[in-house]
């Protein structure tokens, strides 16, 4: 089954050989803002043990390693893996990065404290999302933690990746398997063609 769809597919098998890092509409070189208080607050505590889905060139996974957590990234691209593996050479951090599938993480049952994603669910085909909660849930251990950024319905309308409902990342990220601990709107940076980012910031935490 493919995660996500065709333009995107596309897209994403090419771009970061092609583009320099600028180029890109959702690059921003800083971590995600609600990610940095998330490690503020102590929810997510130095010598946690992370895996950040679709981890892109690393931003997210090279900020948690200089925070003292232990942390894999995963994503598609093999060029988006080799450009995380030199930003965490530059930054002088430990950080492992893997190519993979979200819908089929190479990576073993219950190894993480916690599980990010930032801006990889709203991609999907609905017909992956089930799957995808399953692997989330497969790769926390039992009260883990899974954090999700994603765009939102309430964005302007526009480019690029789909806006998803509350409902629907509820449905998704369903009662059997987690608790939903938080699920809100907030802004994020503006770009160019996006000046206002109404995004999601969820806060799951897993059943055993």
């Amino acid at each position: 089954m493919k995660a996500f769809t065709d333009s995107w597919v596309d897209r994403f098998s090419t771009v970061y050989a092609d583009a320099p890092l600028a180029e890109l509409s959702w690059f921003t070189g800083a971590p995600g803002i609600e990610l940095i208080k998330l490690v503020i607050d102590g929810v997510v505590p130095r010598g946690a043990r992370v895996i950040d889905l679709g981890s892109g060139p690393g931003v997210d996974a090279v900020f948690l390693a200089a925070q003292g957590m232990r942390v894999t990234g995963v994503d598609l691209s093999p060029e988006a893996v080799a450009r995380a593996r030199s930003w965490a050479e530059l930054a002088g951090v430990e950080a492992e990065f893997v190519q993979g599938d979200v819908l089929d993480v190479p990576l073993p049952d219950h190894r993480a404290d916690l599980v990010t994603d930032s801006f990889v669910f709203h991609n999907m085909r609905d017909e992956a999302r089930d799957r995808y909660a399953a692997q989330v849930h497969r790769l926390l251990r039992p009260g883990g933690l899974f954090v999700l950024n994603s765009f939102s319905d309430h964005m302007v309308a526009g480019t690029g990746p789909r806006r998803v409902t509350s409902a629907e990342i509820l449905d998704t990220f369903d009662s059997d398997r987690f608790e939903c601990e938080e699920l809100r709107l907030y802004r994020n940076l503006p770009t160019e063609k996006k000046p206002e980012q109404i995004h999601w910031i969820g806060r799951f935490r897993t059943r055993g």
